[in-house]
């Protein structure tokens, strides 16, 4: 289930350029749309509106500011932070490492879940994890960012 879920995540989130966690401070998302921070190299904090779902594809679009982010590359993990146990990873790069060669990257990284395993599992918990145990996760990876 973990897999399951941390693919559907990948897919929703590293498409949009490397994501975060939910964000609230730049007021509600539009209808399909979810906002996220993330904390970027020569950047700081910014926040990005995402499409929902694991049909979600294209660039993340910058809020509050001209421009957007396309995912390179990204790395998923998920931890069970009662524990300190890790219960999954998930790697994407586009076009197997190769995709946008000639362009800068921009190094980001951010929390995308943080709470509760029953928030995030529903009743289908990994062998080992507690309802109420404290799960995160993480996405560390690499976007171009347009202007």
């Amino acid at each position: 289930m973990a897999k399951k879920l941390l693919l559907q995540l990948l897919v929703a989130t590293a498409t949009a350029g490397i994501a975060a966690a939910a964000a609230s401070a730049s007021g509600p998302a539009t209808p399909g749309k979810e906002l996220i921070h993330l904390t970027c190299d020569g950047l700081g904090t910014i926040t990005v509106s995402v499409q929902r779902g694991e049909n979600a594809n294209g660039a993340g679009q910058l809020v509050d500011a001209k421009g957007h982010g396309i995912p390179v590359e990204a790395t998923l993990t998920l931890t069970d932070l009662t524990t300190s146990t890790v219960l999954g990873i998930e790697a994407t790069a586009t076009g197997q490492g190769n995709g946008h060669p000639n362009q800068p990257t921009t190094h980001c990284t951010g929390v995308l879940v943080h709470g509760p395993a029953a928030d995030f599992f529903g009743t289908d918990l990994p062998p080992g994890v507690a309802p109420s145990d404290t799960v995160q996760l993480t996405i560390d990876g690499f976007a171009i960012i347009n202007p």
